[in-house]
């Protein structure tokens, strides 16, 4: 197990919302040496237990706080477990991007936002909380090609250069989904198989974020429809427990959790890329639960039905 030091993380006396436990028994020893302790230096442990608001974007259930005892710390050391998603081939090994990986998680981790990396040896996304997904074979730049052609062109043409801020979105939507799917619901080591699967959820969520068309932003000019058939019923089911459960969801599923009823809803981008980020859930069937389409000029007067 390896853990990672996020230095002066967190504010000694703890954030509202955010839960703790101390920690006890032999986690203790392995701790410290991760921490770096001397065998004088005393310290409490306490690992975060539950998440809320914006502080679930900055930290993750299983960090552990470090307050040392006899300092006067404003903000506490974390240390978290690095839990990173390889493939390595056969023609590949680690060396090849381990000092690179590094380098990027340091860069996301404190500038708290997500990085790509593309090269014939390996590629790599990562999240802001410095959890990686990294492939690291012969032609590495090819997987996920078209996506990461968005974010990372290797021809340096006009029409690359100038990719247009719909699709750079469109790319960042559909790698967040894949990371998502690969950290929340993947279990075990990564394998072709899953990077073949990987392919085409990638594609999916990457085309229906670019039929939206040239959108940005939280202005509601997006056409949701929702479908109500049987197979769609355990996707509403999940939404409607997060909304009475208390966490953050946008809009629409508010809305659709108040007005089971709706047939389409006027929504923002915003809230249209949050639900294809849910493409990798299990109760997503086929194209999914929702269409999105483009209003027109006699949809204006109207925002629900």
């Amino acid at each position: 197990m390896e853990w990672m030091v996020l230095a002066e993380f967190f504010p000694s006396g703890g954030i509202a919302g955010v839960g703790e436990e101390p920690v006890y028994g032999d986690d203790i020893q392995i701790l410290r040496d991760a921490l770096g302790l001397a065998f004088n230096e005393e310290c409490l442990f306490h690992r975060l237990t539950s998440l809320k608001g914006k502080a679930s974007d900055w930290f993750l259930v299983g960090d552990v706080v470090c307050r040392r005892i006899g300092l006067d710390e404003g903000r506490c050391d974390v240390l978290r477990q690095i839990q990173d998603k390889v493939f390595i081939s056969s023609s590949s090994d680690a060396s090849v991007f381990e000092d690179g990986l590094e380098e990027l998680r340091r860069e996301a981790i404190e500038r708290h936002a997500w990085k790509v990396h593309r090269s014939e040896t390996w590629s790599a996304v990562i999240d802001a909380q410095g959890r990686a997904l990294v492939v690291a074979c012969n032609d590495a730049y090819k997987q996920w090609r078209k996506v990461m052609e968005q974010l990372t062109p290797r021809r340096n043409t006009s029409r690359a250069v100038k990719t247009p801020a719909y699709r750079v979105s469109a790319a960042w939507c559909a790698l967040k989904a894949l990371h998502d799917w690969f950290f929340r619901e993947h279990e075990g080591a990564v394998e072709q198989k899953d990077l073949r699967m990987s392919e085409h959820l990638v594609w999916g969520v990457y085309d229906s974020r670019v039929g939206i068309g040239r959108y940005v932003g939280a202005a509601r000019v997006v056409k949701m429809r929702k479908f109500r058939g049987v197979a769609h019923r355990p996707f509403w089911r999940r939404c409607s427990d997060m909304v009475e459960s208390g966490e953050s969801v946008p809009f629409a599923l508010k809305h659709v959790y108040k007005h089971p009823c709706t047939r389409w809803v006027g929504i923002s981008v915003d809230d249209a890329e949050w639900l294809l980020s849910c493409s990798w859930w299990p109760e997503w069937k086929g194209r999914g639960p929702v269409r999105f389409d483009k209003f027109k000029s006699g949809d204006n007067h109207v925002n629900w039905k």
